[in-house]
């Protein structure tokens, strides 16, 4: 990790079960600044600190917001903090969170050398994190190298800085306005409407910033007006995504992707299986593949809860009703064992409830038999409805495939035609 400035003398940061002592600055920004610490076990951890000096009411705002979007985050392409506090300094207390320590950016990654056959593996890890934030009502903006940090362990990228590193309008129109370079750097990756007063943010802000990434990313140059260097003069096998760069970097907002999920689809209709799409899972509150299946029966498998029996009939209760492809996949689970010819066919299903007939000395061995097959049906249940989601999402790839084919080939048609 590059310009580690060791401290002088520790900083300790309490907070009721536990104290972090900082021995370093790995990374300062506009607001605050990150530490290197060590909690009381010795393990290494990153503090995010908003400095005293540039508290105002709007920073501490929108470092609370930052604070409880990553404490509530669930996703692994989104930064996640696991511990928060205030430091005094003097009278006055500033704001601290306790994230993971990483390897360090996508700059420092970048610099180390990306093969270019993983370059897209790695701009398909960052959509997704700020894919997710969109999903969630975040618009980063701020997107930069710096910003996306890396984790050797699992060779994955992580979206950071949401909150009080955003793009500031009143600290950009500064910058413009008095022509400071030196803080025009900062900005480099700021999409055009970011530049002018008045002029709304979307998330199409982001996706501007993810064009000029993932340029960079094959070129190692930021493109800027007109004639800048094309992922085809490095890598010709890639001529493709200059055709995506330049619609994600296109100065008026309503002339780029509207979404992330649409830069996705050329990527999956080229057949990048590690491109995924993504939804908001309602049931585990996050942003999830669209593969991942939101089924109660599978995310909480079927038990009994209570049995009941009155006038020759069985009643077992479940903890949630079952639907009809649970019992599908209860009456088709292959070899079982039945008992006094009452097998899962023999059952009615209302409900949460399954009523068979029994006589009192069937009662028990029935029951008996039920739990057994209990555990294979949600087991058969499961894998019916992943087979189904997963035939599902292959065809929705294989038409965009087919579209992307045919697209090509009517450019290829009309850019080799010749007029008389």
């Amino acid at each position: 990790m590059a310009n580690v400035q060791n401290l002088k003398k520790p900083i300790v940061f309490t907070i009721t079960f536990s104290t972090y002592t900082a021995t370093a600055i790995i990374g300062e920004g506009g607001s605050g600044r990150i530490y290197r610490a060590t909690d009381e076990d010795d393990k290494a951890n990153a503090i995010k600190l908003l400095e005293p000096s540039k508290i105002t009411r709007e920073r501490i705002k929108r470092f609370k917001n930052e604070l409880n979007f990553c404490q509530k985050n669930q996703h692994q392409n989104i930064l996640t903090v696991y511990d928060h506090g205030t430091i005094i300094n003097g009278e006055q207390g500033s704001p601290f969170y306790v994230m993971p320590l990483f390897d360090g950016s996508l700059r420092d990654l970048m610099q180390s050398g990306i093969p270019v056959n993983k370059v897209l593996e790695y701009f398909a890890q960052t959509l997704d994190g700020v894919e997710a934030a969109h999903k969630q009502g975040i618009i980063h903006r701020d997107l930069k190298l710096e910003n996306i940090l890396y984790a050797t362990d699992g060779d994955r990228l992580v979206v950071a800085d949401f909150g009080i590193a955003h793009f500031e309008e009143d600290d950009i129109y500064t910058a413009v306005e008095t022509k400071d370079t030196a803080r025009l750097a900062n900005f480099q990756y700021a999409a055009p409407e970011q530049r002018s007063r008045g002029s709304g943010q979307n998330q199409c802000t982001d996706i501007f910033a993810l064009g000029l990434i993932l340029n960079e990313m094959f070129t190692g140059q930021i493109p800027s007006g007109t004639g800048y260097k094309t992922i085809t003069e490095v890598a010709p096998e890639y001529e493709y995504l200059d055709v995506i760069v330049e619609g994600m970097i296109r100065q008026s907002p309503q002339d780029r992707p509207d979404s992330i999920e649409k830069i996705k689809m050329q990527l999956i209709g080229r057949k990048k299986e590690f491109v995924t799409r993504q939804r908001v899972s309602e049931l585990k509150g996050t942003v999830v593949p669209v593969s991942d299946i939101d089924d109660p029966l599978i995310n909480d498998p079927l038990k009994i809860v209570e049995v009941d029996w009155d006038r020759d009939v069985l009643t077992i209760s479940f903890q949630q009703p079952v639907n009809q492809e649970w019992v599908n996949a209860l009456n088709n689970m292959g070899s079982r064992t039945a008992v006094v010819g009452k097998g899962p066919e023999a059952f009615q299903f209302r409900g949460n409830k399954a009523v068979v007939g029994a006589r009192e000395h069937e009662v028990q061995l029935i029951l008996g038999y039920f739990k057994e097959w209990l555990p294979t049906a949600n087991s058969a249940y499961e894998r019916s409805m992943r087979q189904f989601k997963e035939k599902e999402e292959q065809k929705q790839r294989k038409e965009l495939e087919r579209q992307i084919e045919e697209q090509e080939a009517r450019q290829r048609v009309l850019k080799n035609i010749k007029l008389p």
